[in-house]
This record gives structure tokens, sequence and C-alpha cells, in this order.
């Protein structure tokens, strides 16, 4: 089995457009749709990968990042920000709040792609953020 991707995103139809792409490729993904929902599913079963958009009902992508990094069993799941939002700031405040990649809609496969397998391996070989405060 392939390495495990959460997918936060609100639209249902982009969810299973990315999903597909994903499967297709030999991951195994669950689909969510909003921050509260990525945060409960990544508690009962981390994932190796999240693929989360910014503009959702309740918390902002920003927001469930930011609580990825504080909480310190999925602190080193890498965070890919996928995104429609237009902000000349979005690369800051993605990587401010934790994300490893940040990707705009509309999405093009090969890129999106190797987006997914660079953030799994710079995962494999950078420590997670809360980690490296401890330590």
């Amino acid at each position: 089995m392939g390495k495990r991707v959460l997918l936060v995103d609100d639209d249902p139809n982009f969810g299973r457009v990315v999903r597909e792409l994903l499967e297709r490729n030999g991951y195994a993904v669950t689909v969510v749709n909003s921050g509260t929902a990525c945060l409960e599913a990544s508690r009962r079963e981390p994932p190796d990968l999240i693929i989360l958009d910014i503009l959702m009902p309740g918390m902002d992508g920003y927001d469930v990042c930011q609580e990825l990094r504080n909480d310190a069993g999925l602190c080193g799941i890498p965070v890919v920000i996928l995104t429609a939002m237009e902000d000349p700031k979005l690369n800051q405040r993605a990587f401010a709040a934790g994300a490893r990649l940040c990707m705009t809609k509309p999405l093009r496969p090969d890129k999106f792609l190797n987006a997914v397998q660079m953030a799994l391996l710079s995962a494999a070989r950078k420590p997670p953020q809360a980690e490296k405060k401890k330590g």
C-alpha cells in the first residue's frame, strides 16, 4: 500500500479529482471537508501527508496547519497547501503556519505529484518543527 494522504478541501468535485489523481499514482487517500475534520482524522490515524486548502468554513487552512504544528503527535506530518486563494503573501503565511510547500489552483498534475513526492521526501529527512524546539 502507498503512502497515506489526507486531502482537506470543501469543494467535493475538486476533492474527487485530486483523490483520483493520487490514487492512480499509488497513494491511499482520505478526503475530509473541514479543518476540524482534518484534525480529528489526523489524531485518529495520522497520515503521511496532508494536502490542505486555505479557504474553508470554520477553521481556515492556516489555523489548521498551526494546530498540527502545535500537536506533538502530529507536528511531523508534512503539509502541502493547495488553494485557489490569490494573496501576495500566500507563501509567507503558509510557511509561517508550518506548511512544507504551497501551490495554487488550478493544479497541473505533473507539478502537483512532484510536490507531493518532494514533501514526503523532505519529511523523511527534516525533523518536525516542534521537536527542533524541544531539542
